[in-house]
Order: C-alpha cells, then structure tokens, then sequence
C-alpha cells in the first residue's frame, strides 16, 4: 500500500481514517480534509487560526470550557457560541486555500466594582 499523500510504499497505515505514512502526511491531509469542509457554515477562521462551532444544546464537554464567543462572519451572520472548538494553526501551505472568514467581536465589559469593600 502507499501513502495517500507522498506515495512512499508502507507495510501498514497506523492511521484509521487513511493510508498514511508518517505524522507529516498525517498534518497535510487534516488540513487537507479541512480545505473539503471549508464552506461548511459551523467552520469559523480568525488570523488564520481554524475554529468549529459545535452544538449549543450538547450535553458533553464544551469547547473553551463553555466560554462565551461572539463571532461576525464576513457573509453578514453573527453568532454567539459558548461551544467553540480549537482546529489549529492553519499551516501556510493552506493559508489561500483557507483564508478568514470571520472576526470576532469582543464585549465592552461594565465596571461591576464600583461599590467600597470596606
């Protein structure tokens, strides 16, 4: 069999989901994988660092540990998300596959201490 990226001949894959060689194939087909899912509405990417934005009614852990994001996309929508999740560094070789497509806004926080402690 060989590796679906480079084509170096291997006895077995120690990936699951591909025939890959090694941990540097293994990067280049996720970010590979993540040019094919670039379009999808919950994908969300900032300074060219790749987010997703999971289900708000989930039951399991949550990303950032639940933390509140506000998200504009370029296409007008904006979301709020407090299920955030981390995809990486988009490496330069897929940075014009994969450019921003959102910011994020950042709340004016009152002041909440105006009042004597003691």
């Amino acid at each position: 069999m060989n590796c679906i990226i480079c084509d170096k001949e291997i006895k077995e894959s120690e990936y699951t989901n591909a025939i890959l060689c090694s941990s540097e194939c293994f990067h280049i087909n996720y970010w590979n994988e993540m040019v094919d899912r670039k379009d999808e509405l919950n994908i969300v990417r900032v300074d060219g660092e790749q987010y997703y934005i999971e289900n708000e009614n989930s039951n399991s852990i949550r990303g950032f540990g639940g933390r509140k994001h506000i998200i504009r996309f370029y296409d007008g929508r904006e979301v709020i998300s407090t299920n955030l999740w981390y995809n990486g560094t988009i490496p330069k070789s897929h940075r014009w596959l994969l450019p921003d497509n959102a910011e994020f806004v950042i709340e004016k926080v009152k002041d909440i201490l105006d009042y004597d402690l003691f």
